[in-house]
């Protein structure tokens, strides 16, 4: 299932390529990344979640430039919700424009919801962390319809249209969501916001950083490897038939600095959460990353 390099046409429509002239090189007295270990990472891919209907797609942070991605074309650039991966976009838009600060604190209105862990209080780390959808929603009222198309036309993510509710235009067609997000643009999008190229203030750009913050792991040699990201999970088509399960975000270790996403979209496909997971093993099996313990 592996598309092998070169892609570069499919990778400039989605903005993953920089130019020449921006692109980090590697010069004296800086090491280039250490190779992937393609076969293994495939095999993993195809043990853990592989299929018909997956994408994984993991590229360079400074260049932006594809390393690995499995699945053709048709399934890495096909549309999809982006369900609680969008918390990433929200969270910058919602900063920047003032609307919220790191330290405000939705009340939650007493309502049940359908996870336990989103009937709490919460401040943005903590909606971040949890998915706490009503959190985003209510962000959303402040933002607006017309502020967001403004917004996500500046920061070029994905479909760019808030079509549909405006509580709920990313959480698909089921709800009558209509912006999407294909896996190849979840990496130009990541690639743009780590590279500061949105434009948004850097400490807007600081704090997602932070709340994206996932988990870090320490090898035998106590060298650190930090993942951050962000799950998501919804249907993916108007009937609820199918649904799509996201995992996004970077790999920082010693000597590589990865960008990566995941997405499974099929009938009953894997909850964001279960994409994580399977991920996570998957890059320690290939040796992106220290074995958890």
């Amino acid at each position: 299932m592996r598309v092998r390099k070169p892609i570069a046409p499919a990778l400039a429509v989605f903005g993953l390529l920089v130019l020449a002239g921006c692109a980090p090189r590697t010069g004296a007295g800086q090491s280039a990344p250490a190779p992937i270990d393609e076969a293994r990472l495939e095999a993993g891919i195809d043990r853990a979640m592989g299929g018909a209907d997956t994408c994984v797609v993991v590229a360079d942070t400074r260049s932006g430039h594809t390393l690995y991605q499995y699945g053709n074309a048709g399934v890495c650039m096909r549309p999809l919700p982006p369900c609680s991966t969008f918390n990433i976009a929200n969270s910058l838009i919602g900063l920047d424009l003032g609307l919220v600060t790191p330290k405000t604190v939705f009340k939650w209105d007493g309502t049940p919801q359908p996870v336990k862990a989103w009937e709490t209080d919460a401040d943005m780390s903590k909606a971040f962390k949890n998915s706490i959808v009503w959190w985003d929603q209510r962000l959303a009222q402040s933002v607006g319809h017309d502020r967001y198309a403004e917004e996500l036309k500046a920061f070029d993510y994905g479909g760019r249209d808030p079509v549909g509710p405006v509580t709920e235009f990313w959480l698909g067609p089921s709800v009558g969501g209509g912006l999407d997000i294909s896996t190849l643009q979840q990496v130009g999008f990541l690639k743009r916001f780590y590279a500061g190229q949105l434009p948004i203030k850097p400490e807007t750009a600081a704090f997602a950083r932070q709340i994206m913050l996932d988990e870090t792991r320490t090898d035998a040699k106590g060298r650190a490897y930090v993942m951050s990201g962000k799950t998501g999970s919804c249907s993916s088509i108007a009937d609820g038939s199918r649904g799509v399960g996201w995992w996004v975000g970077r790999l920082q270790g010693p000597n590589r600095d990865l960008l990566f996403a995941a997405s499974v979209e099929a009938a009953n496909a894997l909850p964001g959460e279960e994409v994580q997971q399977r991920i996570k093993d998957i890059f320690a099996d290939a040796g992106l990353w220290p074995a958890g313990s």
